[in-house]
């Protein structure tokens, strides 16, 4: 898995503590053929299995794969003027493929 992550978002994270944490989560409610979407958190999430450590410009990141499953491409960026977000990606997407 190669990790992308933009100027912007590494400079963001690295202003707010220098870690990230990745992981595809299924909606609480969800219905049949649901896709699990990606979460990206500079908090620490309360469930720590199963997370492995990377590393992107200068950005600790702490990545959980769904299911043993990993994309080839893991993108992160940064959304938002006013209220910034880091926002992560799996192969390009939203959510898990």
């Amino acid at each position: 898995m190669r990790v992308e992550i933009s100027d912007a978002a590494a400079g963001f994270v690295r202003a707010h503590g220098g870690r990230l944490w990745v992981w595809a989560a299924y909606p609480r409610l969800r219905c049949c053929g649901m896709q699990a979407w990606m979460r990206a958190s500079m908090q620490k999430p309360a469930d720590l299995a199963g997370f492995t450590q990377l590393h992107a410009a200068g950005v600790d990141v702490r990545f959980r794969s769904l299911g043993g499953r990993a994309p080839e491409v893991l993108e992160i960026g940064l959304h938002g003027r006013h209220r910034p977000q880091v926002e992560a990606y799996w192969d390009g997407c939203c959510y898990a493929l």
